[in-house]
């Protein structure tokens, strides 16, 4: 039996008004959602984050920073500091609770936006792009966590005399060169890292003989046979050649 109601029946027009009704008021974001802050808001807004990152509460300042980045970039614009400031809030309070940002471009753009127009050295810009280098070593990015490595290390050799420092960076980008394959990138890197170790610590630590081994190793791989051969002669070592070791 087919109970369906005539087009003109007053029963069926009232349902489709409804019916479109419903349609358009779920499609339709909250007003609350669209409605565009004032600066007045905003800066209220600001100062609710910055009583809540004193308080420590984390999660808190994430979901208030996410809502004030979409306010902010529509009053200023993505490239204004306010809004950096912003997005950095949203990525440390991550950090703080030991995880990464789901939002992976905000990570990237935290980065490039800060170190583009606050500069490389700004504390803003720091903080950005290790949290940056963190995630794409967890995500085994290796390639792409160079370039940021190699921008950490410049700016580090310009501004710290933490020897110390400068070769546990670059014991990790020997190992970043490595993954990579990228041999004549990771001798050099090897050779940094013998440097710092007779510098800071002597002949005798473990770093040293582990740098003195391992560039020994680099040496087979690449067939530099003679540099091979006179370091081990130079450091008194029985370091077995095999140019397929890494394999």
């Amino acid at each position: 039996m087919n109970f369906s109601l005539p087009c003109n029946h007053p029963s069926f027009k009232l349902t489709v008004s409804a019916t479109l009704l419903l349609l358009l008021v779920l499609s339709i974001p909250a007003q609350s959602e669209t409605k565009q802050w004032s600066e007045r808001k905003f800066d209220r807004a600001i100062l609710n984050i910055e009583k809540d990152i004193m308080r420590k509460r984390w999660n808190s300042v994430i979901e208030r920073s996410q809502k004030a980045l979409r306010q902010c970039i529509a009053l200023y614009s993505a490239q204004s500091p306010t809004c950096i400031l912003v997005l950095k809030n949203i990525n440390q309070s991550y950090e703080k609770i030991r995880t990464f940002n789901p939002q992976a471009e905000q990570i990237e753009s935290a980065y490039r936006l800060s170190s583009n127009i606050l500069g490389a050295s700004h504390a803003t810009s720091i903080s950005a792009r290790d949290y940056y280098y963190k995630y794409l070593i967890f995500n085994e990015r290796y390639a792409e966590a160079i370039p940021l490595l190699m921008e950490i290390i410049n700016l580090e050799k310009s501004r710290s005399n933490d020897d110390y420092q400068l070769m546990e960076r670059y014991k990790q980008l020997y190992a970043l060169e490595g993954l990579t394959e990228n041999w004549p990138a990771e001798e050099a890197a090897l050779i940094m890292v013998i440097r710092l170790a007779q510098e800071v610590l002597g002949k005798d630590s473990e770093d040293f003989a582990a740098g003195v081994e391992a560039l020994a190793y680099n040496y087979c791989v690449q067939k530099k046979y003679y540099e091979y051969f006179q370091l081990i002669n130079e450091q008194q070592l029985e370091i077995p050649c095999l140019s397929n070791s890494r394999n």
